[in-house]
């Protein structure tokens, strides 16, 4: 239960949306005033959903229709116990109950959207709107961006020797082992299959290629626990950076360190290669 000393409170914010079952409005004489204060309460997001009892005098019932029109629910007398005022609101709290248990389960059905389920990290609609939002920011303040995009290398074999769930289990370390080695501001996402993605904020080409070859080591020196015995693996990476002054898209980074990987694979595999390809004389 919150209490206030005004209506204000109605605007304040707080609780946001979904976190109210209901509110109970004390009306205190200045009528427009007060239907002006619901209005703004039913406008704003906080308030959709919410069921508002006014409790008032003869004044309130007077000027029901206008708070009706304005957004309450119910009027009810200030003459009543507060046991009987819950007692005749109890239909509504029940609405503002399911309401609020609607919220919160469509608020949880968008974050698990968002969450790959797997390895528990951003799936690729995450990323992709956190790219954009990465790109935004260094667009403004004129920073580097750079993209790793990793594959597993053979991980076919893995499920074939020891089985999917094996396969499943190293996936889930290796996005452990990437999530260990970003920078706290970076992103790390899964992008499907054995597949991730690395977003450098702040970090040019050569900063990336020395973040990708320093994670590379990390995973070919891991051993990865399988259902019967220790599993080793190894990963391709490809590189991509964007400068000041490049074409800034998040499209156009992806599809180059995209093409980066697909060279590292045709190489031979368990390297990393950064495009364009003129720049892999420095790998490493």
């Amino acid at each position: 239960m919150e209490y206030s000393a005004s209506w204000e409170a109605l605007l304040s914010g707080r609780p946001a949306r979904g976190e109210r079952v209901a509110a109970f409005l004390g009306e205190y004489g200045d009528a427009d005033r007060e239907e002006e204060f619901l209005r703004a309460f039913r406008k704003a997001d906080a308030g959709l959903g919410v069921p508002v009892v006014v409790v008032g005098g003869g004044n309130a019932f007077r000027r029901a229709r206008g708070f009706r029109a304005a957004g309450a629910d119910q009027l009810l007398s200030a003459d009543l116990t507060a046991e009987e005022i819950f007692e005749r609101a109890k239909p509504l709290l029940l609405y503002g109950e399911l309401y609020r248990n609607a919220v919160a389960e469509n608020r949880e059905l968008r974050e698990r959207t968002m969450e790959d389920d797997l390895t528990g990290l951003p799936n690729r609609r995450h990323f992709s709107r956190e790219l954009e939002r990465s790109l935004e920011m260094a667009r403004r303040i004129g920073r580097p961006v750079s993209c790793i995009v990793s594959d597993i290398d053979d991980i076919r074999r893995v499920n074939e020797k020891y089985g999917p769930p094996v396969g499943d289990s190293v996936i889930r370390q290796f996005g452990e082992v990437l999530k260990r080695a970003k920078r706290s501001y970076d992103s790390v996402a899964r992008l499907g299959g054995d597949e991730f993605v690395w977003l450098l904020v702040n970090a040019d080409m050569a900063q990336a290629v020395q973040a990708a070859w320093r994670v590379h080591r990390t995973v070919s020196e891991s051993v990865f626990n399988g259902a019967r015995e220790p599993v080793r693996v190894t990963a391709t990476w490809g590189v991509a950076c964007i400068s000041p002054g490049g074409e800034w898209t998040g499209r156009s980074l992806m599809e180059n360190a995209d093409r980066a990987l697909y060279w590292g694979k045709e190489s031979g595999k368990n390297v990393v290669r950064s495009y364009p390809p003129g720049k892999a004389a420095s790998d490493g």
